[in-house]
């Protein structure tokens, strides 16, 4: 290839999800207050309280209209919440960190109508029978009541009856840096699930937890379940919800890609930055479960991490851009307190997406365009549209969910050799 040549890119089709298996609920404001309301809770233990909710560092959908929808049924029981990030070591470990997160949620003390207490300091209150240390934010601990929020889905990197969720907000982000720790470290020695079930259950026994609110996302992200359950129910409520989030999990639908294009990867996506489950590059997936992909190019970093980027080592090329954006310090803390070193490992970057694809592509061993198995999609929650090269159109694995456009397109680049994105406004 001359140097003053590129490597010819395939065109794309776009294909689109014809609707998800199970639709977005109609009114979430009205289902999130019946689901309370239905719990029973005792006039005793609200009003007049001190109730705090415990919110994590994931991108969920509509989490604003839930967390103020929780806000005002509390306040209308005559409580008095609060809110507290219950992340682990995200947003760099430290309290003004954690709430820029919430706040790049839109959870602001205006927006959702009650005071955030963001603080570093914990609490132990106890040991499980390993004998290893559970902490809570302090701020959660002092009060009279704990609500847990959190999306149920399946982890990037684990594989279990339980996985993303309340348990793991309660064993591992409501112990803040301390508890996330300690946490990974039993982990390593016991394993993740044994782990998870055995931190959170010191922490249900406590009495402190008011309640827990589980979040379920269709495959278009949007909340297809609400669910509210006491202490006693949490761990069955959740275990239900997971079977239901591994089935609507969306995914890419094919077996094999040379390349797959993602324009954006970040904690709010993923505790990964995306979804190695999708990718295919989580441990212990099940044959067929997810595509093999030669290579994949991460163009940028989103805003909402922060300068986090832990887990961009399962992106193979990085855009400059993104490289610049990146926070060694946040990202080592959190690859560091996940006992995840390769957690902070980094691709190579380059100056512009036209050198990346020519690098990927002369590494693929230069296919014509109409060789190409190429997807390219916005990220690794937003797979209802994505573009798909030509060869791709007849290996569309369940067809029948999936519409493909009739016309195809181009990349277009800018003077500076980057691509400008067909999901931009999406």
């Amino acid at each position: 290839m001359n140097r003053n040549q590129h490597l010819p890119l395939s065109p794309f089709y776009f294909l689109e999800r014809r609707g998800p298996s199970r639709p977005p609920i109609d009114d979430l404001r009205a289902s999130v207050q019946a689901h309370l309301a239905g719990l029973g809770l005792a006039a005793k233990k609200l009003h007049g309280r001190r109730i705090a909710i415990a919110i994590g560092s994931r991108g969920i959908a509509s989490l604003p209209e839930i967390v103020r929808t929780i806000c005002d049924w509390l306040k209308a029981q005559g409580a008095q919440p609060f809110i507290i990030p219950a992340m682990g070591s995200h947003g760099g470990g430290t309290a003004e960190g954690q709430r820029q997160i919430l706040a790049d949620y839109g959870i602001t003390e205006a927006g959702v109508g009650a005071e955030i207490r963001s603080s570093t300091e914990t609490v132990r209150v106890g040991t499980t029978p390993q004998e290893f240390p559970v902490f809570a934010d302090r701020h959660a601990w002092e009060s009279d009541g704990i609500v847990v929020v959190n999306r149920v889905k399946p982890h990037s990197d684990l594989t279990g009856g339980i996985e993303s969720g309340l348990l793991k907000m309660m064993a591992i982000g409501l112990g803040k840096r301390e508890g996330a720790t300690e946490g990974h470290k039993q982990i390593w020695k016991y394993g993740f699930e044994t782990t998870i079930r055995t931190v959170s259950a010191k922490i249900l026994a406590s009495g402190k937890v008011l309640c827990g609110v589980a979040i379920v996302e269709n495959e278009i992200c949007a909340v297809a379940d609400v669910r509210a359950a006491l202490p006693e129910g949490i761990v069955a409520a959740e275990e239900s919800a997971m079977l239901l989030a591994r089935a609507l999990m969306p995914r890419l639908p094919f077996r094999r890609l040379d390349l797959l294009i993602e324009d954006e990867m970040g904690k709010n996506i993923s505790g990964a930055g995306m979804d190695t489950k999708v990718v295919g590059r989580a441990r212990g997936l099940a044959p067929g479960e997810a595509p093999a992909i030669s290579l994949i190019f991460a163009r940028d970093l989103t805003s909402e991490s922060g300068g986090n980027a832990v887990g961009v080592g399962n992106a193979d090329i990085i855009h400059e851009r993104f490289y610049r954006k990146i926070d060694l310090q946040k990202t080592y803390v959190n690859a560091i307190t996940a006992l995840n070193p390769m957690g902070g490992r980094l691709p190579m970057h380059m100056p512009s997406d036209r050198a990346a694809l020519d690098l990927a592509l002369g590494h693929l061993g230069s296919p014509d365009p109409g060789a190409q198995r190429c997807v390219w999609i916005r990220n690794t929650l937003s797979l209802n549209r994505m573009a798909v090269s030509p060869l791709l159109r007849n290996e569309i694995d369940s067809p029948q969910h999936w519409r493909l456009a009739e016309n195809p397109f181009s990349a277009e680049f800018d003077a500076a050799g980057d691509l400008c994105s067909p999901f931009r406004h999406q």
